[in-house]
């Protein structure tokens, strides 16, 4: 079954690094609306999909597996055609296909060189929820469902936390540019409250409205008991996740990016080192411990670096 699970969910790889990519590119054009409705888009359509294909086709985890892909293409897809359309709006698209320029060599390796430190980040966070689904996976079908449809509402959550973190990036790279050391503190102070605010909200909607979400999303008895006892801990996720969302747009939007990279090397390895003490002894509950504990881990690491944030702004 997770042999099954893992051979329809790797042909998803391509388009998951490239919709990365093209979240960027967004991001840069000041497109944060089509960046939130490619975001809807891609998980409606996963969990539609998920759906039809384990529940309806009662494929099980091969299921969720290939719909998990077929989501990742289908919004790559949309993706490509909101920037294009953008570009050819601004007169831009001739130069995104200047291919001697894209093709030139000392640019490829200047964006190699700047954009390593980020690739490593961006697997290790892969990785770690590609583990999440593989050992769920180990625990049937019904979990692996279960968990999968959790983390489709974790994931909801997380496009009003990135919406903060993207505005704090945009914010904290002017105040670098402009050396204002104070406008760099009072963008993290105000947005960050916000973003936990907003956290603690979504927190208290998953504890105390889950239920009925997860009604809306499965008919499937089987998952719907399975996911409900975990929604305490789909919960707490989202309520500490906010820091670590802050902290990656921090940094990004100031290029402390090998901090990133260390930053994320030392929490993976938090994660698992949790994971080896906590799901044996406590099974889907440990599982879901371990990733509580990796997110504040991500946070904790990042925060530890940031005392040296200030002398990046004051030069």
């Amino acid at each position: 079954m997770t042999r099954g699970y893992f051979d329809l969910r790797i042909w998803g790889a391509p388009a998951t690094l490239s919709l990365f990519a093209l979240m960027g590119v967004l991001i840069g054009l000041g497109l944060s609306k089509q960046l939130l409705l490619i975001q809807v888009f891609m998980n409606g359509l996963n969990i539609a999909l998920d759906l039809l294909f384990a529940g309806v086709f009662d494929m099980g985890a091969p299921g969720v597996a290939l719909g998990t892909a077929l989501a990742e293409w289908a919004t790559l897809a949309l993706g490509l055609v909101i920037v294009v359309r953008a570009l050819k709006a601004r007169s831009a698209l001739p130069k995104l296909i200047d291919w001697p320029e894209v093709l030139r060599k000392e640019a490829l390796a200047s964006m190699l060189s700047s954009n390593v430190d980020i690739m490593i980040r961006t697997l290790l966070l892969i990785l770690s929820f590609a583990f999440f689904a593989d050992q769920s996976a180990r625990y049937g079908e019904v979990i692996l469902a279960s968990n999968h449809l959790l983390l489709q509402l974790v994931s909801f959550a997380a496009f009003f936390l990135d919406g903060y973190a993207f505005v704090v990036e945009a914010l904290v790279g002017k105040a670098r540019g402009a050396g204002r050391l104070g406008l760099f503190r009072l963008a993290v102070f105000r947005s960050t409250v916000l973003a936990a605010a907003t956290a603690g909200m979504l927190a208290l909607l998953l504890l105390f409205g889950g239920t009925a979400l997860i009604a809306l999303l499965t008919d499937i008895d089987a998952v719907r008991e399975a996911s409900v006892p975990m929604l305490g801990f789909a919960a707490v996720y989202v309520a500490v996740s906010f820091a670590a969302f802050q902290l990656d747009g921090i940094f990004i939007g100031l290029s402390a990016t090998r901090e990133m990279r260390n930053a994320s090397i030392h929490s993976i390895v938090v994660y698992f080192a949790a994971w080896l003490l906590l799901a044996p002894a406590f099974g889907v509950a440990g599982l879901w411990a371990a990733m509580i504990i990796y997110v504040i881990a991500r946070a904790a690491a990042l925060g530890r670096y940031y005392p040296r944030l200030n002398k990046l702004i004051s030069g």
